[in-house]
């Protein structure tokens, strides 16, 4: 009789991620529940800075610095490339933006000069939302927190992807557990 086991996962950060910026997964003691993060590799993404192996085409996290990277795409010609990614990241399953910033009335209500050109905080944070909404992509400010934040991501998707588990022979069975005879 074989079962399901809940398998260790490996982070994979998109080459285009620079060097210095964003999160390094390292490998969880083998004392700790599953899923274990077994590390991290760096290869190219379709989307998104980070993914799973075994898990790009359901799983992409993109990593915003703060909310003046995207004071940047909302008021500049690479607002048509964002919402392009916003449509590749449609068809993921588990689609994240995280944004290393927290939300605050700072945010809301001023218009920092050296970021827009008089755009209001609010109408910022009303085009995020309606992109979130139309693409269905979640968009969470998470402060300094977000390297753990994204590790609980996967962590939750392995858990709820149950059909990408590891199946593994049960050792009473005699008939899977032959020893090489």
């Amino acid at each position: 009789m074989s079962r399901s086991v809940l398998p260790n996962y490996t982070v994979i950060r998109d080459t285009r991620e620079q060097d210095g910026y964003g999160w390094t997964f390292s490998t969880h003691l083998s004392s700790r529940r599953p899923p274990r993060c077994d590390g991290m590799i760096v290869d190219t993404l379709q989307t998104g800075d980070y993914s799973i192996v075994g898990y790009t085409d359901i799983v992409s996290i993109e990593r915003k610095f703060a909310f003046s990277e995207l004071w940047g795409n909302y008021s500049s010609k690479k607002r048509p490339a964002f919402e392009k990614e916003m449509d590749r990241m449609s068809s993921i399953k588990h689609a994240y933006i995280l944004i290393e910033s927290s939300m605050n009335s700072d945010i809301l209500e001023l218009s920092p000069p050296q970021f827009t050109k008089g755009v209001p905080g609010k109408s910022l944070i009303r085009w995020l939302m309606s992109l979130s909404v139309k693409y269905g992509v979640h968009i969470i400010p998470v402060g300094n927190c977000g390297r753990r934040i994204a590790q609980m991501i996967f962590e939750e998707v392995i858990r709820i992807e149950k059909d990408r588990w590891i199946p593994q022979t049960s050792k009473t069975d005699p008939e899977k557990n032959c020893s090489g005879y």
